[in-house]
């Protein structure tokens, strides 16, 4: 077992090296903050695959060893050092990062950032928690003054503007076909021994809102469900939600990508029932995937879905509804093989990357031509 001391110690050793690194072969684009898990982590990891650019994320895990050694103490040195990138800094999210890549700001270093989805009061059960609001205000307050600033989705582009002032240009999440094409189904059905089941994907999270889904479950006993997520078990389904899983669904918990892609090949249909979403990733996947979409009616994933055009919408709050319409559709949504080349041409993250890399480079961000 380490001690705080040698555990301090190594923190330093691997962030100091990491610097090094930097400082003799400087990147073009800094981008993060990395997350250890989520749809953001997934956004920069694809950013940094698919660039022409040399990318470096921050933290950098492979170069640190892990994220936990991004320690706060190391995280403030890091707020002090010089510009580290030849193009530009791009931040996600956390205050934090948003502070760093302003000071690179003043240092003549361009500054862009992405809005994914600011804190709604559906994120919480009794209000938002202090973080979330910390995390709002930096939204609101000090990343309005990005060089460049991007938004995910298009409602969320005309929500910034009206409530907030903050002009942002869309380019959306992307796809990542390539990874969805690995998918084995076979591979999840082993692994689960589940075949022809209704799947879910997300967290225990209010925002995600997983009780509906259970009681969908409840609902159609002979049909077989799977939960995939982090924090999902029936201990804190009974313990946050006051709901008993039934013996036909599998509560499968964390999963990779990778994983999540298995699941979505062997899956007879995706159920979304998020109260609040920006532009949801696994919509885009589940529909590269040729699947049928089951997705509630609120704007994040009507937009994912073309406004109801590549698949089917249930009222919010509605499990009646929501199961009526499962029961009623077919198990694929027609033309899918026309579905699947739309979301691509439109969300494919080589498409999107390219908009992305000039917005790195020469083309100002009103120039940017969306998808």
């Amino acid at each position: 077992m380490w001690s705080s001391r040698r555990w301090a110690a190594l923190s330093q050793y691997r962030y100091e090296r990491w610097l090094r690194r930097l400082r003799t072969d400087l990147p073009d684009v800094m981008l993060g903050p990395d997350f250890k898990y989520g749809g953001v982590r997934g956004h920069i990891h694809a950013i940094q695959r698919y660039s022409k650019h040399k990318v470096e994320l921050v933290p950098n895990e492979k170069a640190m060893g892990s994220l936990h050694l991004f320690t706060e103490t190391v995280r403030e040195r890091f707020m002090r050092v010089e510009p580290l990138a030849r193009l530009a800094v791009h931040s996600h999210v956390l205050p934090w990062m948003i502070r760093w890549c302003r000071r690179q700001q003043e240092q003549g270093v361009r500054w862009v950032h992405t809005y994914h989805l600011m804190y709604y009061p559906e994120h919480g059960t009794a209000g938002l928690e202090p973080w979330q609001e910390e995390i709002n205000q930096a939204l609101i307050h000090e990343a309005r003054h990005a060089d460049i600033r991007l938004s995910v989705s298009k409602w969320q582009v005309d929500d910034l503007r009206q409530r907030y002032g903050i002009e942002t240009t869309y380019l959306p999440n992307g796809v990542d076909a390539a990874a969805c094409d690995l998918g084995d189904a076979q591979r999840f059905q082993r692994r689960s021994r589940r075949h022809d089941f209704v799947l879910w994907v997300g967290r225990n999270d209010p925002v995600k809102n997983p009780k509906p889904f259970v009681e969908l479950a409840q609902r159609m006993p002979t049909q077989d469900f799977v939960m995939m997520g982090h924090d999902l078990t029936v201990e804190s389904l009974r313990r946050d939600w006051d709901i008993d899983p039934p013996p036909n669904l599998l509560i499968f918990g964390p999963a990779t990508h990778a994983v999540v892609q298995d699941a979505l090949a062997a899956c007879r249909a995706l159920v979304v029932t998020s109260k609040r979403e920006g532009l949801p990733t696994v919509v885009l996947e589940a529909l590269v995937h040729r699947k049928l979409v089951v997705v509630p009616d609120e704007p994040g994933c009507m937009e994912a879905i073309n406004g109801g055009n590549f698949g089917l919408v249930w009222t919010s709050s509605d499990v009646n509804d929501l199961s009526d319409i499962l029961q009623k559709a077919a198990t694929s949504v027609s033309n899918s093989a026309r579905i699947r080349q739309s979301v691509i041409r439109n969300y494919g993250w080589n498409i999107v990357q390219q908009q992305l890399d000039q917005v790195y480079t020469k083309t100002p961000a009103d120039e940017v031509k969306v998808c």
